[in-house]
């Protein structure tokens, strides 16, 4: 089974959208962000509030904690994929739409683009990763190879041809950034 295909932005995007929605530090770090910001905003409310006897900065305080904790989660999507989208542009600016061809041998995958041309072994392949729009095939070295679905002509036989290799097939039709 041989694919070609060419790799754009939103490709890129998509995989560190995903690898990032995955990562337990970004997930923590988001968490945190959105629980210790309005916590702070919300003692300082409470400071100004007992120190003045109008309370009026420690009720807006509070309001802004609350308002944060209600509206971080839109706010951290955007600013998340903001980065990713200028990571992207700076880190991959040489590989958008330069053609990659995938090739399955009986015991290896051959990955071939136009800097180099990799050799890897069936045992390596340690997941398939499925979403909407691409499949990702990540190797044991958390190394990953993006694959559009648009550029594959039968999936159903690159997953089986994936999975004989001995790559846990992963389910993430209903995965979306948030």
């Amino acid at each position: 089974m041989n694919i070609n295909y060419q790799l754009t932005n939103s490709d890129f995007l998509e995989y560190q959208l995903y690898t990032s929605s995955k990562s337990e530090l970004h997930k923590k770090r988001r968490f945190r962000s959105r629980i210790i910001v309005p916590i702070i905003y919300l003692l300082i409310g409470l400071y100004f509030a007992n120190k003045n006897e109008n309370g009026g900065i420690g009720i807006i305080m509070g309001g802004i904690g609350i308002g944060w904790f209600a509206f971080y989660p839109m706010y951290s999507k955007w600013r998340y994929k903001r980065h990713f989208k200028k990571h992207v542009e700076e880190n991959y600016k040489n590989r958008i739409n330069k053609p990659v061809e995938i090739d399955f041998d009986e015991n290896s995958v051959n990955a071939k683009d136009f800097t180099s041309e990799s050799k890897i072994n069936g045992t390596e392949l340690k997941e398939l990763i499925e979403t909407k729009d691409h499949f990702f095939i990540k190797l044991t070295t958390d190394l990953s190879l993006i694959v559009p679905k648009h550029s594959i002509e039968n999936q159903t036989e690159f997953k089986k041809r994936v999975t004989e290799f001995g790559a846990e097939y992963v389910d993430e039709l209903n995965w979306k950034w948030k």
